[in-house]
This record gives C-alpha cells, sequence and structure tokens, in this order.
C-alpha cells in the first residue's frame, strides 16, 4: 500500500468506482464547502456549463475577484463534475482564493472498454480537445470574475498527460504554466511537443511507487508504447531550451529537482512524492505557492 493520504486514486476506471472513491472520502462540496463558493446558475454542483456542444464545471470563490484559477482535466473515466465534488481537491484552491475550472472529456475507446478521455492525436478523432480547452477559458472568462492573465493548468493520469501536449500545443497563450499530476507523454508519440517552441512553465508531480504510469516510464507492450519516465520527460524540455544547472533538493514528503538557467527565465521542476498513482496532500499548496512565485 502506497503511504501517505490521497485525493485522487484512478485512472482507466468506470465514472461508477470513481463517484464511489470520492463518497468515501467524507462530506462533500455540496454539504461541507458551500460557504467557500459562490452559487452559479451554470458551472457548480449538477449545473454544468455548455459550450461547443459540450460542457464544463465550476467553482467561483465568495467575492467580487478577478480570481486567480486551476484550470483542471480529469483522468481516464472521470468528468469535470466529479472534480469539483472532491472536497480534499477543492477545498484548499478555494481557500487560497483560487476558482477552479474543470472540462468533461468525451468517451473513447480503451483496451478495458469505453471511458472519458482526453484525446491528443486529434487525427484519429472527430473533435479537438485543444481547440475545447481554449474555448472553455473562453466561456469561463466572458461567465466568471476570474483572472485570463492567472491560469494554472492542471491535470492528472491521462489529464496530466493531456496537460504535457496542451502545453506544447501552444493553442492560448493565456496558457503558460502547467502543473501535471501522474501523467506523462507516451514513447514515442510527441505530438506538438515535437514541434512547440517549450515555452510555458512546468511543475511536474509524480508518485515514486506509481504502478500505472511508473516515475520512470515503461516500455513497449503488443499494442502499446508505454510512457516516458516523469525526470525523463522534464529533463527532456531542460535540454531543449538550454537550461544549465539542476538542483535537488528533499523536504518532508517529497524531493524535487529544479533546472535553472534556461532559455527565457523558464521555471520548470519535478516533484516527487513516496506515493502511487494518486495526487498526494501536499500537492495543492505546493502548486499554487510555485505559481503565485510566477506571477508576483
Amino acid at each position: 500500500m502506497p503511504s501517505g493520504k490521497f485525493l485522487v486514486r484512478f485512472a482507466v476506471v468506470s465514472t461508477s468506482a470513481i463517484a464511489l472513491f470520492l463518497a468515501s472520502q467524507g462530506p462533500q462540496t455540496k454539504d461541507s464547502l458551500a460557504y467557500l463558493y459562490q452559487p452559479l446558475d451554470c458551472g457548480s454542483l449538477g449545473a454544468p456549463c455548455d459550450v461547443a456542444g459540450r460542457h464544463y464545471s465550476a467553482l467561483i470563490p465568495k467575492g467580487d475577484g478577478p480570481f486567480p484559477v486551476v484550470l483542471f482535466f480529469h483522468g481516464s473515466g472521470g468528468t469535470g463534475q466529479l472534480a469539483i465534488q472532491n472536497s480534499a481537491l477543492v477545498q484548499p484552491i478555494l481557500e487560497r482564493g483560487y476558482s477552479i475550472v474543470a472540462p468533461t472529456a468525451l468517451e473513447i475507446d480503451y483496451a478495458t472498454g469505453p471511458g472519458t478521455g482526453w484525446v491528443w492525436n486529434a487525427e484519429n478523432y472527430d473533435w479537438n480537445d485543444f481547440s475545447f480547452s481554449s474555448d472553455v477559458v473562453n466561456d469561463a472568462v466572458k461567465r466568471f470574475p476570474i483572472d485570463p492573465e492567472r491560469i494554472v493548468v492542471a491535470g492528472h493520469s491521462r489529464g496530466g498527460s493531456f496537460a504535457w501536449y496542451l502545453a506544447c500545443s501552444e493553442i492560448d497563450t493565456r496558457l503558460r504554466a502547467f502543473a501535471p499530476i501522474g501523467g506523462t507523454p507516451v514513447r514515442g508519440r510527441p505530438g506538438p511537443c515535437q514541434t512547440s517552441g517549450l515555452k510555458f512553465d512546468v511543475l511536474h508531480s509524480h508518485g515514486y511507487a506509481d504502478t500505472v504510469i511508473p516515475f520512470a516510464g515503461s516500455g513497449a507492450t503488443i499494442g502499446w508504447p508505454g510512457y516516458l519516465g516523469a525526470v525523463e520527460t522534464v529533463e527532456g524540455m531542460a535540454v531543449a531550451i538550454n537550461c544549465d544547472t539542476v538542483k535537488v533538493s528533499h523536504a518532508k514528503g517529497y524531493d524535487q529537482r529544479s533546472y535553472d538557467g534556461c532559455a527565457e527565465d523558464k521555471n520548470i521542476s519535478v516533484i516527487a512524492h513516496p506515493g502511487g498513482h494518486g495526487i498526494p496532500e501536499i500537492w495543492v499548496g505546493l502548486m499554487l505557492d510555485w505559481f503565485d512565485g510566477l506571477t508576483e
């Protein structure tokens, strides 16, 4: 059993399994955290916003704003609605004065059956999740008091892999800071990362004991090329943008590799925690401290 407490512990699982996990975590957002967020006609619990024929969910802190925002991409089998119902995830975000906007992926086919999942090889599908992500930002900025200059993109599992590909797509200049969790690009399938200018900051987080998308990456199996490792992915970016030094530090509950002297002063690092395929309790605070440091 991985050590530590985790906010999310799923990868390719059914929506009902995710709902069961969230229910086991105690009171949900609707019951326990309503004092932290504004009631919304669309976006919040039970009332997703429609955009481009699809939908997203959101929680906006009480107050006038404009609020910085975490644009969060769920893992396989999840939804934006389930993400904002996870009080362990959203409470520290709202308490820091951040909003959370969580889009929902469409259904794709996995080896284990159909389920929601983000798509980065758009040529194989009838939709483009990169464009949808920008549509969500456009709509949320118009609807809610959020700051379009202070958006940090996060994602877990397949949502974390998608965050990497979205960063490389450079589809929206408002999206410049990325915080993937437990998800890396697919080995041998660089997508837009092959030609990107890598003009973004990144804080990648990953569990040493992750067996779904291993910290060190995975090799090819029949019909699947495997995933890049966490350090391998970020170090590849560091090389591409000519970072000249790396600093390894250790703190309670995590290790961190930070790269310095990078082109255009890009800020990139990897946080490794002792757990598995989940989001550690420390993640929200570390991620928001990092992002606040970028935008001060």
